[in-house]
């Protein structure tokens, strides 16, 4: 997290400076570099999470936190004690999904199906939810705002693969239940999920490919049984996940900010 907000607070230092410089020189080259650097502020701001492991893995750049190691990757958080090495991965849980939208026996059938897929892990798992309520004038105008943008995707690719045609068509349902729901004066609440799954080895390499290999089945298993999407996380929503175990925004206009 402050690797990348450090690179970014650089880009728009660099500039600043190029502007106060061509104002002072006249030079129109001044003019082109800052808009340069401001471009590359936007792009670190919005997809930092993408651009810094690149940059971190291309300059072997490990990242020290308490005692926990961040390593170039920047998807998978070590620790090291006498013992060996104990390797977590995070996981942002999209639920499009709602067991209030379904029978009795779906329900008993979604829940089932849950239980039977989590009984077959045969490592610890934990799933975190933070949960706020929100302003429905506001979250209104997001839902339509977040339900067309899915209707113009869905409509602009004509040939879409099979897995994101259905993710669309999931999560078009999601949003009409949400707006039918809010309609008929339900309290919306905004949950933000993610699970995280840690491996022990006693070296790095085997801690690090025994949780590669869990993320992978845990994606799996949730996907399926939950009707869920499932992203590795990575960089500074990584960070974010493994900070709010410990402490997390007190107000909902603090999420806003900290997930844009």
């Amino acid at each position: 997290m402050f690797l990348n907000r450090a690179i970014t607070a650089l880009a728009v230092v660099g500039g600043v400076l190029a502007i106060i410089i061509s104002l002072l020189s006249g030079n129109p080259l001044f003019p082109i570099i800052a808009a340069v650097f401001f471009t590359l502020t936007l792009l670190l701001w919005k997809y930092g999470y993408l651009i810094i492991p690149v940059f971190t893995r291309a300059t072997n750049i490990v990242e020290i936190r308490g005692g926990y190691e961040v390593p170039s990757s920047r998807d998978y958080i070590i620790k090291k004690n006498e013992n060996g090495y104990y390797a977590s991965k995070f996981l942002e849980v999209r639920f499009y999904e709602s067991s209030m939208d379904k029978s009795k026996d779906e329900k008993q059938n979604m829940f089932e199906s849950f239980e039977r897929a989590i009984s077959s892990l045969k490592y610890i798992v934990k799933i975190s939810l933070m949960v706020s309520t929100l302003d429905l004038s506001k979250h209104i105008d997001e839902i339509k705002t977040k339900r067309g943008a899915a209707e113009a995707r869905k409509s602009k690719e004509a040939k879409l693969a099979r897995d994101e045609s259905l993710r669309l068509d999931r999560e078009l349902a999601y949003w009409n239940r949400l707006l039918d729901r809010i309609t008929q004066g339900e309290r919306p609440v905004e949950v933000i999920a993610f699970a995280s799954t840690t491996a022990f080895g006693l070296t790095r390499d085997e801690a690090l490919s025994r949780v590669s290999r869990q993320s992978k089945e845990l994606r799996t298993i949730l996907s399926s049984s939950l009707g869920c999407d499932i992203r590795e996380l990575k960089d500074l929503e990584m960070l974010k996940c493994f900070e709010w175990e410990y402490f997390f925004p007190t107000t909902q206009e603090e999420i806003k900010d900290l997930m844009f």
